[in-house]
């Protein structure tokens, strides 16, 4: 006897590697409104490996419960923005917390964090969908072309990022865009011709909600009244237009050329796609006044000539050229896998970059040190240290302050190969704050020398690290040896996704805060932002780095029981360590006993009490003199 659907869902969550019955149900309501809601994108999706469709899945379903709440006919416009500022709010929560009893919000955590996909794109797309909540109307096609790209790019980047990766290729849509300049515009074309054939698809929905989904300048152009869109008055003018508009993102089509560097499977799905669109873009103009009353299907015919050669070849392409990431003998038997399936199947998922990337792995410590096995949704994703003691370490030694710069250095090369040892995410670092330029001329020189060389070590040479390097700061009176390095840092290394490493240079938190402000009030005053849509999220964007994470744990060393102007904004949470050793002699195990802290501490963000997790063993310390050499631990 056949399986049923049900048989076959249930088998693709199990070769996905989806155990966990909270997690089944959320990516289930998350393939339910992708097939209900998104007939191409579910089509399309069918053409993936398990892992990657469940993945299609839950970017889909979570953009469409947001775009929902947006959209949501009941109730008034404060009702909606409300519930959607709910859904928002309880969205990072969860995101701290790496987990939420929302189905929907559960799947989609997972699906971030298994695939170490930035959630910067849902905070854009929030922000829009704020002041849609309020109704939105385009005068331009320029206003229109920049609401798709806020809007409809980010998603197609990152649904892009799930496929390059199933390639084998370690890097993300935007590098490949960089190197492709002219394909990168390509292929923003072919994302406004999407929406246009969805505006013009979806123009019977929309209107009931009194919207006009094409910019005011197309109505104009084919004579078409607003008036007479509301009242579905089918004229020959508005036939005109949807003639005009479907051969304009005919021609937007036209434009894209798959790229060569594909799975062979994965430009199958995607030229599957283009094609399921230019169909529903021809049958939109074959029916122009019906699209007045009602949303056009595919016709069955047609869709099933498109899918039925692309589901052979797929599969084919799939068998010929597996899939990277297969699940395990354990999962295979539908028994759950002995270890977490999130955490194996995202390090799979690292590896694929890894294996192509001439990379060194991080040196051991010279002692035979190894970090300790810690729970993993205990440890801190996001780490930030202020380096303090270099010059008093050196003049408790009767050296130069300079030598003492010279030492930290050391101590931060080290701590980074003991970052990427333990799997840290983040590693952020004050390594010259905008109050430092009252030092002395020989110092600051020795201080300009020691960045520029230490950066290099990380990212050039023989043996780069898996170090993404980013740049926190202004470079306002940095000399131009200094910025070009820290430029070429990040140029250089924006593939590589083992640590991201910010280092502060030229920082200060209230100016960095001030610039934002500034910048924000700048764009209200032209009106590119409404007052009332100001969130958190939308302010971050305006940050040196709007993608940092906020920090989990602040290190100072060196003793000192302040924060210096150091990442205030992103560390309002942030749990406070102090050490009385001076940066210097701090090494990776120091670092490495920190997290252990860490992870027995309770964080609350406010909430009651949650039980602690067990405290793990401690680290073996080979030092002759441990106390004295790590120094006294203290809780801010």
């Amino acid at each position: 006897m056949p399986a049923g659907p049900r048989t076959i869902v249930g088998d693709v969550y199990r070769r996905g590697g989806i155990h966990d019955p909270l997690l089944r149900r959320g990516f289930e309501v998350c393939r339910r409104a992708t097939r209900d809601t998104g007939e191409i994108e579910y089509a399309t999706s069918l053409l993936l490996p398990p892992p990657l469709r469940l993945a299609t899945w839950a970017l889909y379903g979570a953009v469409r419960a947001v775009d929902d709440l947006a959209d949501a006919t009941d109730g008034s416009a404060e009702d909606r923005a409300r519930r959607l500022e709910a859904w928002i709010s309880a969205f990072d929560a969860d995101l701290r917390d790496g987990r939420s009893t929302d189905p929907v919000r559960h799947a989609l955590i997972h699906t971030t964090q298994t695939w170490n996909l930035s959630t910067a794109f849902l905070h854009t797309l929030f922000e829009e969908l704020r002041q849609d909540v309020h109704g939105r109307e385009f005068a331009t096609w320029q206003e229109w072309r920049r609401y798709s790209s806020l809007i409809n790019t980010p998603l197609v980047l990152r649904t892009a990022s799930l496929l390059i990766r199933a390639a084998g290729l370690p890097l993300e849509p935007e590098t490949m865009a960089a190197g492709a300049p002219e394909a990168a515009v390509a292929w923003q074309s072919v994302v406004d011709a999407i929406y246009l054939t969805d505006a013009l698809v979806d123009l019977a929905p929309d209107l009931t909600r009194g919207h006009v989904p094409l910019p005011a300048e197309a109505l104009e152009e084919a004579g078409v009244r607003r008036e007479d869109l509301l009242a579905r008055r089918p004229t020959p003018a508005f036939e005109q237009m949807v003639h005009q508009l479907t051969d304009r993102a005919r021609q937007w089509f036209d434009r894209a050329v798959l790229p060569p560097v594909l799975h062979p499977a994965v430009g199958i799905a995607l030229g599957t796609y283009r094609d399921l669109y230019r169909l529903r873009l021809a049958t939109a103009a074959d029916i122009p006044g019906a699209l007045l009353h009602r949303r056009p299907a595919l016709p069955w015919q047609q869709r099933q000539r498109l899918l039925a050669p692309a589901r052979a070849k797929a599969a084919l392409a799939w068998s010929l050229f597996p899939f990277p990431l297969r699940p395990s003998p354990a999962s295979e038997t539908g028994e759950p896998p002995p270890t977490d399936a999130r955490q194996s199947l995202a390090q799979a998922v690292r590896s694929i970059g890894e294996q192509q990337r001439p990379l060194a792995e991080p040196d051991p410590h010279p002692s035979g040190a190894r970090p300790p096995q810690l729970p993993a949704d205990a440890t801190p994703r996001h780490v930030a240290i202020i380096m303090d003691g270099n010059g008093r370490w050196a003049t408790a030694r009767g050296l130069p302050r300079t030598e003492g710069h010279r030492a930290g250095a050391e101590a931060l090369i080290d701590v980074v190969h003991g970052a990427l040892e333990i799997g840290l995410s983040h590693l952020t670092v004050y390594m010259f704050s905008t109050e430092n330029w009252k030092r002395p001329a020989d110092e600051l020189q020795a201080l300009m020398r020691e960045i520029p060389a230490g950066l290099r070590r990380l990212y050039d040479g023989t043996r780069p690290l898996d170090v993404r390097v980013r740049w926190a700061g202004v470079p306002t009176g940095l000399p131009p040896d200094v910025i070009e390095t820290l430029t070429e840092a990040e140029r250089t290394t924006h593939t590589r996704s083992g640590l991201t490493l910010t280092a502060c240079v030229n920082y200060g938190g209230r100016a960095e805060i001030t610039a934002a402000a500034a910048k924000l009030l700048q764009e209200a005053s032209t009106g590119d932002i409404h007052p009332g849509a100001l969130s958190e999220h939308a302010f971050s964007r305006y940050l040196h780095v709007p993608e940092l994470p906020d920090v989990d744990l602040l290190l100072r060393t060196g003793g000192d029981m302040r924060t210096s102007n150091f990442l205030p904004w992103q560390a309002v949470y942030a749990e406070l360590m102090v050490l009385d050793t001076r940066w210097p002699d701090f090494d990776r195990r120091d670092l490495w006993k920190a997290i252990e802290q860490y992870t027995a501490r309770n964080r609350r963000y406010g909430s009651v009490p949650r039980l602690p997790h067990p405290r793990p063993a401690p680290v073996p310390d080979h030092r002759h003199n441990a106390a004295a050499a790590s120094g006294t631990l203290r809780e801010g």
